[in-house]
């Protein structure tokens, strides 16, 4: 393993911020939430299916930061998520140690990343997909090398690099309507629009609270 100290220091600045400070969690979701989805932002006391997605950032250039993402593959009819933007991840299998380990074998399957090269920088907080009955546990990784990347073909559409500056640009935040897998249509959807890409519900959600973990003093 490359020494800490040679982590930029952006990445040990996140480090610290995940192991120190406590997450903005909710308030942060709601910022990127439906208006609807607002109103279903917990599980009830059906027992949730557990899930994990991991957000792997890397450098292109020196501080030039990226962020992975996947499109799923339009898929079977009743599958909520099909078509959209999302980081890799899947479902807890019983066989799994913890939720960290559910992220980097669900990432490894979907994009074949090198785990070797990649530092578990920590988790953020959960998050509940209504939809599905999925609490999702995101968690935060650093590559110590561009990552060569090969999707998943029978559930990856493609795989996206996307500037973690366009994010932090506030122009990027916009309102858009999406036609969602079962016909429905959900006007005033917060999203990312970044390099023509919409990302909005769970993974904008996450990536809110992501943002603002960044912006903490």
């Amino acid at each position: 393993m490359i020494p800490q100290l040679s982590r930029p220091p952006f990445i040990n600045t996140l480090h610290a911020v995940l192991l120190d400070h406590k997450l903005p969690g909710s308030e942060a979701h709601q910022k990127m939430a439906h208006p609807i989805r607002k109103a279903n932002l917990f599980p009830t006391d059906t027992p949730v299916r557990n899930a994990a997605v991991l957000m792997v950032l890397f450098e292109k250039h020196p501080e030039d930061f990226h962020l992975i993402f996947i499109r799923r593959t339009i898929s079977k009819e009743g599958d909520k998520h099909s078509g959209q933007i999302a980081f890799p991840g899947g479902k807890a299998e019983d066989q799994d140690p913890d939720f960290m380990y559910t992220a980097l074998r669900e990432a490894q399957e979907e994009t074949a990343i090198d785990l070797s090269q990649l530092d578990v920088l920590g988790a953020l907080s959960p998050i509940y997909i209504n939809v599905s009955n999925f609490l999702v546990h995101p968690f935060l990784a650093y590559s110590w090398q561009v990552p060569d990347l090969i999707r998943q073909e029978t559930e990856i559409e493609e795989i996206l690099e996307l500037p973690l500056s366009a994010f932090l640009d506030i122009s990027s935040v916009e309102e858009t309507r999406i036609q969602i897998s079962s016909g429905i249509i959900l006007n005033h959807v917060p999203c990312f629009q970044v390099q023509g890409h919409i990302i909005w519900g769970a993974t904008a959600m996450i990536m809110s609270e992501f943002l603002e973990v960044i912006r903490q003093p």
